[in-house]
């Protein structure tokens, strides 16, 4: 369960850093293998750990490099928010971003294969349709303000 308010007794484990990147009024989604222990076959945004030293902004602008070979803007990387994830056996921080690309063609993309296996491009409404990693679709509407 994901909030932007910390709930009580929350204790992380660690920190994460994730983008919501759009092109052409669509964003992108990567596809876990099935081989992934949590989450196997779900669609989410690049994202990954923070490491230790490390700042949520460079953390997600490396991700985004390793796991798509997109190399972004740091001054065009948009802070959304910081929220608290709570899963049964663990929480953690997530420091949520969003990156639009304004060329014309469409990037390419270079999947880290160990990571994913594929990706696709989607509006708004068909990923949030999409079998997503839990509580990405909160991340989606909070980027696109579509929460109650």
């Amino acid at each position: 369960m994901i909030s932007n308010t910390k709930p009580e007794g929350f204790n992380p484990k660690f920190s994460v850093a994730g983008c919501v990147i759009e092109h052409d009024g669509k964003i992108l989604l990567l596809k876990y293998p099935d081989s992934k222990k949590d989450n196997p076959n779900k669609w989410a945004s690049p994202a990954g750990k923070i490491d230790p030293g490390e700042t949520a902004k460079d953390a997600v602008i490396r991700e985004i490099f390793e796991e798509t070979g997109l190399e972004i803007d740091p001054q065009k990387l948009i802070f959304i928010e910081q929220a608290y994830d709570r899963y049964p056996s663990y929480d953690y921080i997530y420091y949520l971003f969003r990156y639009k690309i304004l060329s014309k063609e469409r990037p390419n993309i270079r999947l880290k294969i160990k990571e994913h296996i594929s990706h696709k491009w989607s509006t708004v409404e068909e990923a949030l349709k999409e079998d997503l990693v839990c509580d990405h679709d909160y991340c989606i509407k909070k980027v696109y303000g579509l929460l109650r």
